[in-house]
């Protein structure tokens, strides 16, 4: 008891300084928790506006326009070459048609398929290349004559026939549309009662066709 009441006494005689205590205590503890509390708050301000400059602020890379990928295998577009003959013989006083049916050979005396075009002319008419070519034959026969034929390329062939002579080209020689070649005349025995022309024929991947497909006949 004697213990109890000397605390007893204690706190009643220093009760003014324990309350100031308490209380120095107390305002401490708020200022502490106050500066703690702002503290964490700055922090959590300079987070969220950092947060909110990332998300706002625009990336350059966002500019840049994204790649189209444009295709590496883009098929080549052929190139069509229209071909055009002029015709072989200037000013030809007659034309033969070509024709697959029998028609009368005077020259023979016999009906036969006509596979050419005959442009007949005076003895000695130029004849010219109807198209550029490389000439790929020169050839001179008792029956046939002279007979000239130019490569035109990709299987196309023009012939010319019952020429004069093949004196003017050569195997080989490289030739323009319009270039003379020869000569018309009657040296195609085979049709020499006809008069002089030039028996012109038109061989494409191997077959005899009617040069008509590459001639303007309105022109003759």
């Amino acid at each position: 008891m004697k213990r109890e009441r000397t605390v007893l006494n204690f706190f009643k005689r220093n009760a003014a300084y324990i309350i100031l205590a308490l209380c120095v205590l107390a305002i401490g503890l708020s200022i502490t928790l106050v500066t703690v509390s702002r503290s964490e708050r700055l922090r959590l301000d300079s987070a969220e506006r950092a947060e909110v400059e990332v998300i706002t602020t625009p990336d350059p890379a966002d500019d840049v326009p994204t790649p189209v990928n444009e295709p590496t295998d883009v098929p080549e577009v052929p190139v069509v070459k229209i071909i055009s003959f002029i015709m072989p013989v200037e000013k030809a006083t007659a034309v033969d048609d070509y024709t697959e049916t029998l028609a009368y050979n005077s020259t023979l005396k016999r009906f036969e398929a006509h596979k050419a075009i005959d442009f007949f002319a005076e003895d000695g008419a130029p004849v010219y290349a109807a198209y550029d070519g490389v000439i790929s034959d020169v050839q001179t026969t008792l029956l046939t004559g002279t007979t000239v034929t130019i490569d035109h390329g990709n299987g196309l062939f023009t012939v010319y026939n019952s020429l004069a002579d093949g004196d003017k080209v050569f195997v080989g020689q490289s030739v323009k549309q319009g270039v003379e070649i020869g000569a018309a005349s009657t040296s195609n025995r085979q049709e020499s009662s006809e008069g002089a022309h030039l028996h012109f024929q038109v061989i494409e991947n191997g077959e005899v066709i009617n040069p008509a497909k590459y001639l303007a006949l309105e022109e003759k």
